[in-house]
């Protein structure tokens, strides 16, 4: 709201206010009169003091002024500070390749670096972490951050799908390594730390580098099959040699990959550096403190940038002195005054002790608590409170709905399910809600493996809020080309002869020449087609994983 409309709602307010008040001391007034021209009428007409009760009006027109007046006061000022800090930079150099999810060390390898990065992270709290990936190729993942909050999320989506070339490529990302120093010029206290299970580095050519390494080997040295599951359905199996995935761990043709030890004590010595297998022990991390904290620290200044809004105090005070005084004298112009003042403090003084257990909106309330318990992953408890909300709040779809994300939580897929297309279905149902409750049916379907009707529901998605973001990534994800196998089965059904094609034939296509939205874009795809497009990447890599 801009200063103009505030000024004209300000002064309309004042003035309704001020006519109010002359009125009442017109009646005030004219009461009086009245009384002292009929003696009789003394006891029945209820008057008070005109000069106090003008002047208890004039000061709540004050209070209102200055509180109205404080609104467009507020001046909002761009302040600059400088703060001045000592850290350190981690950079991790991440391996992502298939081999990282070797069940050797459980729950895997790469998840056994989540779990370990993820307890360190408080410690690294005053120092700047990033993050490299790699596998066939690499990228910068994160940022050298101060920021701890953002490096957890980082951690936490880290997988083995990042990275589509195949193999395992340790020097050009120890080249970004040196890409972000030089970047960075202020980098005077770095350490790389090197996370990797040191299969298929032997034939590579690695670069020189500045600064403390630590290596972190993760895995066995008797090694253990690759197990991959398809992210969205969570169906897949152990990786074999020829790229596909079967159920047992035990089949001839599942790849075993094994700790490269030797490699990655070798690797440590070239800069100078330490080595230690952190796949059940916590050493390697604790020794990382130790070296970051006998550092000598990088200084950074860092200015900072953020608003300033003041201006309204003032005003804002006067006024809440003005009500209090206002108030005071409204209990004077009341008849025993003393006994009402007396009885509001007995009042305040017996019952200030259990104001607390007043529940005003237990409905309300039980919502409340419920999306915490949700936020805090207690997702029993998020449901039972939905459910009690259900008693004092009826016909609400969106409790509908946020029972329904419990029950998802809770792998309770058929009543969640229910509990959407009831979402769906509700008259008092808005188009954001319907959309939400949308995709969400389109991630229970694509859990459960139901692919066309996951599509079906991100689009119903799509037609209620078409700028639903992750409705749309979710399409794309179940969109993806037909694999090549299923490309030369369609080539190797197809008539040679179109012009002998039989009826049923030409039925068949003129159906396919109009099939509905899901069945023309809906082209399925397999569980292990990350398996087929780690094709490529560095030729010095034999190993697709």
């Amino acid at each position: 709201m801009d200063t103009n409309t505030i000024i004209i709602y300000g002064i309309i307010t004042l003035s309704f206010e001020a006519m109010l008040s002359v009125l009442k001391i017109f009646i005030n007034h004219s009461a009086e009169k009245i009384k002292s021209e009929h003696p009789s009428l003394k006891n029945r007409l209820q008057t008070t003091n005109s000069i106090l009760l003008f002047v208890r009006s004039t000061i709540f027109l004050l209070a209102l002024f200055f509180a109205i007046e404080s609104l467009y006061k507020v001046k909002s000022v761009d302040a600059e500070t400088t703060k001045n800090f000592e850290s350190s930079d981690i950079l991790f150099v991440v391996d992502v390749s298939l081999s990282m999810n070797a069940i050797d060390v459980k729950p895997n390898r790469l998840k056994r670096f989540q779990d370990l990065s993820l307890r360190l992270l408080p410690d690294l709290k005053g120092n700047r972490v990033g993050m490299i990936v790699f596998a066939g190729q690499s990228f910068a993942y994160c940022p050298l951050t101060s920021d701890i909050t953002a490096v957890s999320d980082y951690i936490k989506s880290l997988g083995v799908e990042m990275v589509g070339a195949k193999g395992t490529n340790l020097g050009n990302a120890l080249e970004k390594v040196e890409t972000v120093r030089k970047k960075s010029k202020n980098l005077q206290s770095m350490v790389t730390v090197i996370v990797t299970d040191g299969e298929d580095h032997e034939k590579q050519k690695l670069p020189n580098l500045e600064g403390d390494v630590v290596v972190w080997g993760i895995g066995t040295e008797e090694g253990g099959p690759i197990e991959f599951r398809d992210p969205s359905t969570g169906k897949g199996g152990f990786v074999t040699y020829d790229s596909n995935l079967v159920d047992s761990p035990y089949s001839d043709n599942v790849i075993i990959t094994k700790l490269n030890a030797e490699f990655l004590y070798n690797l440590a010595n070239q800069y100078n550096g330490v080595y230690t297998n952190v796949s059940f022990y916590e050493d390697g991390a604790y020794q990382l403190l130790d070296k970051i904290d006998s550092m000598k620290k990088t200084k950074t200044e860092r200015l900072e940038r953020f608003k300033n809004e003041d201006g309204a105090h003032p005003f804002l005070l006067i006024a809440f002195f003005l009500l209090l005084l206002e108030r005071v004298l409204s209990i004077q112009m009341q008849k025993n005054p003393f006994l009402k003042s007396a009885l509001l403090l007995v009042f305040f003084f017996t019952f200030q002790n259990q104001i607390h257990a007043w529940e005003l909106d237990p409905g309300g309330n039980a919502i409340e608590r419920g999306i915490q318990a949700y936020e805090n992953q207690n997702y029993n408890e998020s449901e039972k409170e939905f459910q009690k909300a259900k008693e004092y709040i009826e016909d609400d779809p969106r409790l509908l709905y946020n029972e329904s994300s419990s029950a998802y939580q809770l792998g309770k897929f058929s009543e969640s399910k229910e509990l959407l297309e009831k979402t769906i279905n509700h008259p008092k149902a808005n188009s954001e809600l319907k959309s939400k409750a949308h995709f969400a049916l389109g991630n229970i379907y694509s859990k459960l493996g139901q692919k066309k009707e996951a599509l079906r529901s991100y689009l119903d998605s799509l037609k209620e809020n078409p700028n639903n973001q992750a409705a749309k990534k979710n399409i794309e994800h179940l969109t993806k080309k037909q694999n090549s196998n299923q490309n030369n089965h369609q080539g190797q059904s197809q008539n040679p002869k179109p012009s002998e094609k039989p009826k049923e034939n030409q039925k068949t296509e003129h159906e396919n020449q109009n099939p509905s939205d899901v069945d023309r874009i809906m082209e399925p795809f397999t569980n292990d087609s990350i398996l087929k497009n780690k094709r490529g990447g560095s030729f010095d890599n034999e190993k697709f994983w």
